[in-house]
């Protein structure tokens, strides 16, 4: 079994695709895509089998309209996130994050552009391109970020995707 999710590596969803295939006594490997699409289109190319999607992703209307007729849902699951943290890189104004999370780090900072994912948001802090960002707990430890804020982990739903036959 190949479930392709979002990464780059430490990502929430690559850690519940984990999750998935050990729940489910499933063999097998986790492919990361730089975005959610990427990964649905790997699905529709045959590269896995099974594609596992964060249910707060903002654009997942959009994927499931617009591939109506080559994917679809097959499942949902419960499973918490890392710890959600504000990791900060070095002093200043300069913020990322990934669309889903947004709100958690706005309180902190006003300039906020958005990026593929909460773990390459923290590899965009560690390269310098940002001062600080929302990210997990494991991306942040990984990118030697301090972390200013922990809001903890929070209850999540993951959805289940694949080809229709």
């Amino acid at each position: 079994m190949r479930i392709g999710t979002l990464g780059p590596q430490d990502t929430n969803s690559e850690m519940a695709s984990y999750f998935y295939l050990k729940e489910n006594n499933f063999e097998g490997d986790v492919a990361l895509y730089d975005t959610p699409e990427l990964s649905i289109e790997a699905l529709k190319n045959e590269e896995v089998d099974k594609v596992i999607l964060c249910i707060v992703y903002p654009k997942l209307n959009d994927i499931v309209f617009q591939n109506l007729t080559s994917i679809k849902m097959t499942g949902v699951f419960m499973k918490p996130t890392d710890a959600m943290v504000i990791g900060v890189a070095r002093d200043g104004d300069r913020a990322c994050s990934h669309p889903a999370p947004v709100e958690l780090i706005q309180p902190f900072y006003s300039n906020v552009e958005l990026v593929n994912s909460n773990a390459d948001a923290a590899k965009q802090c560690a390269l310098g391109n940002y001062d600080a960002c929302v990210t997990t707990l494991a991306a942040a430890k990984t990118n030697n970020l301090e972390v200013k804020h922990s809001y903890g982990p929070v209850s999540m739903g993951w959805a289940i995707f694949e080809r229709r036959h």
